[in-house]
């Protein structure tokens, strides 16, 4: 067991035990060892189903606003790595969690596995993933297994991430780890799209947005979409996203989604991980991301002091310049 999973179930069961938090939210085993689901733990005993390791992907701030219902004021103690607590943050800016009914553990991130990217080395189900230094080792359920270099397998925003440790923590489960020193935004793959013309442009989000199926898992899956259960692109009057499934309505759909949380994406990286069709989402997230930072050299989630780009106006702004 690693050093910082021991901590987090340390400091759960502490909150729990001391009645400062009515349920803690962090990851526990799948059905197997292959993977790591969110986990609801409620009791002090039960902190022991608490894990942490690199397929510990899920940004669970996106629990902090839904209507949780048992009870409707509760108080609440969260995991959060460096993108989840950029989540936090922004959400905190904008008063859409309540800053005293929550209790934050910080894990500091190295980076978590690209499960799929895995599955597609094999030709049978995966269900055991272990883990030893930067060695992965994959195993089906036919008994077939492989090694692999973390690196290799590593989702590609952890390996341009320059925040691994949480911005925000009221405890932390680990020292914080390494950073990069240089801190300029690295957009990768959104300046190649950038360098396309605009017919090579359309041509590429027509055949990214092709295949989307309307399932709203990314929408559901997204830390920060906050009006859930009252979205436009589900509203019938006034119907202002079509519900047509094509090309041209599913980009319509999730330009809405990208505008809709403009600002206080933190690039998590948890819509590209809950599209079932593996959509590059990133070209329209990532891209508006890139324009903010371009124009108003804004970061979402970095400060919590810092006003969100969309509730500021300066008159030396370099808005419309670019």
């Amino acid at each position: 067991m690693s050093d910082r999973q021991a901590k987090i179930r340390e400091l759960a069961g502490a909150a729990l035990a001391e009645d400062r938090v009515d349920y803690f939210i962090g990851w526990k085993q799948g059905i197997n060892s292959s993977e790591a689901i969110p986990a609801f733990v409620r009791n002090a005993d039960e902190v022991d189903q608490l894990v942490w390791n690199p397929l510990s992907h899920h940004n669970l701030t996106a629990f902090l606003k839904r209507k949780m219902p048992d009870p409707p004021n509760a108080r609440i103690g969260v995991c959060v790595k460096g993108c989840d607590s950029r989540t936090l943050v922004a959400l905190l800016q904008e008063d859409l969690v309540d800053k005293e009914r929550i209790y934050v553990v910080g894990v500091p991130c190295d980076g978590i596995i690209d499960r799929r990217r895995v599955e597609k080395e094999f030709a049978d189900e995966v269900v055991s993933i272990s883990f030893s230094g930067d060695t992965v080792t994959a195993t089906t359920r036919c008994g077939d297994s492989k090694d692999f270099a973390k690196g290799d397998i590593t989702f590609d925003h952890c390996n341009t991430c320059r925040y691994p440790n949480p911005f925000y923590a009221d405890d932390m489960a680990a020292d914080p780890v390494p950073e990069p020193e240089d801190r300029t935004p690295m957009w990768g793959t959104i300046e190649e799209f950038e360098a396309l013309s605009p017919a090579e442009k359309d041509a590429k989000l027509a055949d990214a947005f092709e295949t989307c199926i309307r399932c709203f898992a990314c929408i559901h899956a997204c830390p920060v979409c906050v009006c859930w259960d009252q979205c436009v692109n589900r509203s019938r009057r006034p119907a202002l996203v079509g519900q047509r499934v094509d090309t041209k309505e599913n980009l319509m759909f999730q330009m809405v989604h990208m505008f809709h949380v403009a600002g206080r994406c933190p690039s998590c990286g948890a819509c590209d991980r809950a599209c079932p069709v593996e959509i590059p989402l990133y070209l329209l997230h990532r891209k508006m991301n890139k324009e903010l930072y371009d124009m108003l050299g804004f970061e979402p989630g970095v400060s919590l002091d810092e006003k969100p780009a969309f509730q500021t106006f300066k008159l030396d702004d370099p808005f419309g310049e670019h």
